[in-house]
């Protein structure tokens, strides 16, 4: 780092051992390694995480500043243009090494070209899939592993990670030649920050004859929010969730005359394949809540918002 630092800054850079105070927390002793510099005069803590959490260090950097009385510079091996956008608004110095850096107090802010980022308005079908999946399995996996877990395209996976990135909710990590995602939050906070971008999945509902056999299909609707929630429902209430790409007989398909008239079975066609998530035959929680999400009854959105409170979003 200091020869990188001397061949880009050309300025009089020391590196010098650094003992850290005895009220400095565990948690921060845990989270990262520090080293001590001395740049132009201007006394240096280097923190670098073991595992970088942004949120996390957004509020921890005060922390350290405060406990150290040092000016705090984040060490990084790669940045997205979300973490570097934010870091330069909020005034955080930092360096990527042989790649840019930040240091304000130094009036100093050398960067890099970035890929080109494109701006996403709401998910695609594959983007909010892949999202659900990262965050219900919580794991890095690269996005040709994760398109076999998918029945996708590795491309279609690809594309989906760099919308992710895009929007801010995850970053870029490389190792060797594996690129994995990685989430900028988690839990409630991610959903609530990806709120404004996620989907309706049901593109289409259509209503099949009664005698129609369905029982390996995914169930959703009032009766699966009933199984996970303290809403009272029948056999009656029950949806099927199918993938938009299944295919029905015409002559099985009737009218929605007939569903009122309880002679009839509603299946919901989503832009996604619903059986991915799909926990004991019923689909996930997320989908679930954002399926009825324009449903005008109080006591159904009030069991979604139970629903909700499971992740605290």
């Amino acid at each position: 780092m200091d020869q990188y630092l001397k061949a880009t800054l050309g300025c009089n850079i020391q590196k010098e051992s650094y003992d850290l105070p005895p009220k400095m927390p565990q948690y921060l002793l845990n989270d990262y390694s520090y080293q001590k510099y001395i740049i132009e005069n201007q006394e240096c803590l280097f923190v670098t995480p073991f595992e970088f959490s942004f949120s996390a260090y957004k509020k921890q950097y005060q922390k350290i500043k405060q406990i150290t009385n040092l000016q705090i510079v984040l060490h990084l091996k790669s940045i997205t243009q979300y973490q570097r956008k934010t870091l330069i608004e909020e005034h955080i110095p930092f360096v990527v090494e042989k790649s840019q850096i930040y240091l304000p107090f130094l009036a100093i802010s050398l960067t890099e070209k970035f890929q080109e980022i494109t701006e996403v308005e709401k998910f695609s079908p594959i983007t909010q899939l892949v999202f659900l999946y990262m965050f219900y399995n919580k794991q890095k996996i690269s996005a040709t592993d994760l398109a076999l877990k998918i029945n996708c395209t590795a491309m279609s996976v690809t594309r989906a990670y760099k919308a992710l990135v895009d929007c801010g909710l995850f970053h870029a990590e490389n190792d060797g030649v594996k690129k994995y995602i990685v989430p900028e939050s988690d839990g409630g906070e991610l959903l609530r920050n990806a709120e404004n971008f996620l989907i309706n999945p049901i593109e289409k509902i259509i209503y099949l004859q009664k005698d129609i056999e369905l029982s390996e299909h995914i169930t959703s609707g009032l009766y699966a929010l009933s199984k996970k929630t303290m809403l009272n429902a029948t056999e009656d209430d029950v949806h099927y969730a199918v993938h938009r790409k299944t295919h029905f007989r015409l002559e099985d398909i009737v009218p929605k005359a007939l569903y009122i008239a309880q002679k009839a079975i509603v299946v919901e066609k989503w832009s996604y394949d619903p059986s991915v998530l799909a926990v004991n035959d019923m689909v996930d929680d997320i989908s679930l809540i954002l399926s009825l999400k324009d449903n005008k009854d109080e006591r159904v959105q009030m069991e979604v918002d139970r629903l909700r409170g499971k992740y605290q979003w």
